[in-house]
């Protein structure tokens, strides 16, 4: 990686004007992919939102992610029609989590983003499922899940690769990368 000294462009714009561009990439994009997400003709929609939220989680503290993933959620929430607050609460909820594992546990690499993306995401699938359709016991409510929730489910998977690229992308470029800290060791504690 490069220090800001041979990176030409860390000398034009402030560390903070480089952040505001960031979210102010985030949003747009977000809200491109609200309108993506109504304009489906009643066939089942990617819900690109989902990995936006997730990727921007794997590089930002969790305060943000988890604010970032509230308002993605109430959009979702909107977009597919459903009580606002649920799928809010739910990416509140994630994004918090996927930031602090990602920022203590695990690398930020593609393979991990995918493994925790899928874990959140089929949670999320059979939740919606159980809760909306299931508990109910509507008439075809199996048909619903093959009709519509999964190839929904395919189709945002399909869409997380890029999503994540892109998100990687515009974090390289704002150049606000998280540094790791590691502790020295103590020599006087005794190890077994």
């Amino acid at each position: 990686m490069k220090n800001n000294a041979e990176n030409p462009s860390a000398k034009l714009l402030r560390p903070g004007v480089k952040t505001a561009l960031k979210w102010l990439f985030f949003t747009v994009s977000a809200v491109f992919m609200y309108t993506s997400s109504t304009s489906g003709g009643g066939k089942p929609q990617a819900m690109l939102l989902f990995p936006m939220v997730c990727a921007s989680a794997v590089f930002e503290t969790e305060i943000p992610s988890a604010v970032f993933g509230a308002a993605a959620g109430l959009l979702l929430d909107v977009s597919l029609g459903k009580l606002p607050g649920f799928t809010a609460l739910w990416l509140c909820l994630c994004c918090a989590g996927i930031s602090a594992l990602f920022g203590r546990l695990l690398r930020k690499n593609i393979i991990n983003f995918l493994w925790v993306f899928l874990l959140v995401g089929g949670i999320y699938l059979y939740i919606d499922y159980y809760f909306y359709y299931k508990i109910w016991a509507y008439e075809g409510y199996r048909l619903v899940l093959k009709a519509r929730l999964i190839p929904s489910a395919l189709k945002t998977l399909g869409w997380a690769l890029p999503v994540y690229a892109a998100v990687y992308v515009a974090e390289r470029l704002s150049g606000t990368q998280r540094k790791l800290d590691l502790e020295e060791q103590d020599k006087n504690i005794d190890r077994v």
